[in-house]
């Protein structure tokens, strides 16, 4: 049995779509994919293709990233009933979004949400010159919506807080834990502290205005790995492929990402298709 992982497969690509159909529908029978949010924002293609993962598949392990709660034309009220219709249907056709143990791994994946600068001291915010402090580029802006009534918390808080009362205090054997968002700010720069030149990023940078940190994620998601034990934790959301090692954790993004970041170089190694984690 092997362990691969995949995030921001985004279907709502008819090329990522194609490369989704063209997984084997028989090498990964006794095997185990960690599927680290971003399939879609329609939900009837997010049902469609965890259905077709889950056949490929042995066991699929599930998290929802912030696409996949995205309001488009949908009839869900807010994202929180999208969610909650989410985890029903996942439970109902056997896609795992709850702590299991195979052969001595444990896997435990975590709901997360990335906390703004705004929001509390758990943001992975990081300065950006000439940066819009309103990220008004940013489209959750406009396609999340959260319930006023009975969502007073932060979304990030909110969902550590519902992890707590999902996760154990220890596992057993080798714990791999998952989330959508990222759990510390080394993950999102090539060097860490970072240089970020205003030169440079006016030549480079494609976006010069939109700070991504903004938006990465919570070190909320740290605590609960350090609370899990985890060894190997995997996560998604910035299109940028890394394998390293921090402080004793080995952190993985395997993203198949939007064509044209493909066509730009951007996303590397997914040629390989997933990204294979260990063998049991």
């Amino acid at each position: 049995m092997r362990i691969f992982a995949i995030s921001d497969i985004h279907v709502d690509f008819q090329d990522n779509q194609k490369w989704i159909d063209a997984v084997s529908e028989i090498d990964y029978k006794e095997d185990v994919l960690l599927l680290a949010g971003d399939v879609c924002h329609h939900f009837y293609r997010l049902q469609e293709t965890l259905l077709q993962l889950r056949g490929k598949f042995h066991r699929l392990f599930f998290v929802p990233g912030n696409h996949d709660l995205w309001l488009r034309g949908e009839s869900f009220k807010n994202s929180m009933e999208k969610f909650e219709a989410i985890i029903v249907f996942c439970k109902k056709n056997d896609i795992s979004m709850n702590p299991d143990t195979i052969n001595n791994i444990s896997i435990v994946p975590l709901f997360s949400w990335y906390t703004s600068p705004e929001d509390g001291e758990d943001s992975l915010y990081w300065p950006k010159p000439g940066e819009d402090e309103n990220n008004r580029m940013w489209s959750d802006r406009f396609f999340i919506k959260w319930p006023n009534s009975n969502f007073p918390k932060s979304a990030s808080q909110y969902f550590y807080e519902l992890n707590s009362e999902l996760i154990s205090e220890k596992y057993s054997g080798t714990v791999i834990s998952m989330s959508h968002f990222i759990p510390r700010k080394e993950m999102m720069f090539s060097q860490y502290p970072p240089m970020l030149d205003p030169e440079r990023i006016k030549k480079f940078d494609r976006s010069p205005e939109f700070n991504f940190s903004r938006v990465a994620g919570s070190e909320l998601i740290e605590k609960q790995i350090r609370q899990v034990g985890s060894k190997l934790h995997v996560y998604g959301h910035q299109h940028i492929n890394r394998d390293r090692e921090i402080d004793g954790i080995r952190y993985a993004a395997h993203c198949l990402g939007y064509p044209n970041e493909r066509k730009r170089g951007v996303i590397k190694g997914i040629e390989q298709g997933f990204k294979e984690l260990m063998q049991i």
